[in-house]
Order: C-alpha cells, then sequence, then structure tokens
C-alpha cells in the first residue's frame, strides 16, 4: 500500500511592527498622557465602515487626565476605557485589510506596538510601504520566520541589534529592490539614495546582515 506525504504548511512569519507618536491613535496618546502600559485591547465593529469601538486598559490605580476616551470600570490590572477609532488612522484595520490577523496590540511611553501574522515576507513589505504611507515613523522591531509544521520551529531575528543607520541603511536597499533578483537597484543608487559611497553602503549593509542572519544561521546548524 502506497503512501502519501502530506503537503507542508506554507511557512509563514510574525512580525512585530514599532510606530512612534502615531496620529490620532489613542492607545498612543493614553500611555504617553498616563505615563503607563496600554494593553488588553479589545474592538468591535458595530456594523460601521468608517470606524470600531474599541476597549483597552491603562496600568494605572487612577483615571489619567487627557486620556482619548471614557472610563468604564477599573480592574485589578488598571483602568479600563472604551473609545472610537477611525478606520483610516488605525493601524490595526490597515493590516488587516491585507488579510492579516492581528495577534498583540499594545502601547508604551507613547509608540505602539502591533504583532501580526503575514503568508509571505512579500505581504509584510506591502503593509510596512502602506503603513509607512500613513505614518511618520514606522519600525519593524521583529520577524519570525516558521518552518514547515513539521519540525521547525520560528527563528526570531531581533532587529532592535541594529543601530538606527543600519535599520534606515537595510530598510532603503531593501524597499529599492537591492536584494531582489533581478536587483531593483544596485550599490551605487542605492549608496546615492542614502548621499554616501557605495563602500559605506556595502559595511553598513555587511554589519546588518550579520546581526539580522546570525540567528538562522545559527539555527541551521
Amino acid at each position: 500500500m502506497s503512501t502519501t506525504e502530506p503537503n507542508p504548511i506554507q511557512a509563514g512569519v510574525r512580525v512585530t511592527l514599532a510606530i512612534t507618536r502615531p496620529r490620532e491613535c489613542p492607545l498612543a496618546e493614553a500611555s504617553s498622557d498616563s505615563g503607563a502600559r496600554v494593553d488588553s485591547v479589545a474592538r468591535t465593529s458595530c456594523g460601521s465602515q468608517t470606524s470600531t469601538s474599541t476597549e483597552f486598559t491603562v496600568q494605572s490605580d487612577t483615571a489619567a487626565d487627557g486620556v482619548d476616551g471614557d472610563p468604564v470600570f477599573r480592574t485589578d490590572e488598571g483602568v479600563r476605557y472604551r473609545c472610537q477609532c477611525e478606520a483610516e488612522t488605525c493601524l490595526v484595520d490597515l493590516v488587516e485589510s491585507y488579510g492579516c490577523p492581528v495577534s498583540d496590540v499594545h502601547a508604551v511611553d507613547g509608540t505602539l506596538y502591533l504583532v501580526f501574522y503575514a503568508p509571505d515576507p512579500d505581504r509584510v513589505r506591502e503593509i510596512v510601504a502602506a503603513a509607512r504611507e500613513r505614518f511618520d515613523d514606522v519600525a519593524v522591531r521583529n520577524l519570525s520566520q516558521s518552518g514547515e509544521l513539521v519540525g521547525n520551529g520560528f527563528v526570531s531575528v531581533d532587529t532592535g541589534r541594529l543601530t538606527e543607520r543600519q535599520r534606515e541603511v537595510l530598510a532603503t536597499a531593501y524597499e529599492m529592490g537591492y536584494f531582489d533578483y533581478p536587483k531593483g537597484a544596485n550599490a551605487e543608487e542605492v549608496a546615492g539614495e542614502l548621499g554616501i559611497s557605495p563602500s559605506t553602503l556595502a559595511e553598513h549593509l555587511a554589519a546588518a546582515q550579520r546581526k539580522v542572519l546570525g540567528p538562522v544561521a545559527r539555527e541551521s546548524l
């Protein structure tokens, strides 16, 4: 009797985005105004296509002044608020519009953190590009690539180890298609965009790639 090997489920990508002080975001504003972490986010569409009813917890013993929301009740974790979020300024709605589920949303010191799952790196690239059209400071803080369903687990890539300059160089090279095949841009074009020499570009890319690819290489050993 012949047996058929099950088809492996396609590897996915777990992404953490960080948006510094996104405009008109009540969660980020609440974390900045209160000086406390904002989490336990729950959203309800209420049949509206333009806004969602959003509840969140500010981890503070007392209601904070300036929070854009109505205090609902107090829990052991903090004060629960409810507000309306407009779809056009909501990062969660943006990510979900690409068919990617959001697993966690929280805010600390005015920075919004969002964790979601994407089917492939191309989808991540599309979402990041769209987010940067709406918000000024969008950074990919963590990427984890899963292997096949049977066998490999996640490999965590901590982009926090990169310097700001390395992050800028790596992001610019990626967005210009430097890592594509065939290349969308060569080293001179990327260096020109950054205002640096090709040799300096090579140094930054080598350092950044070593930090990013190190965990992947070690996992493969």
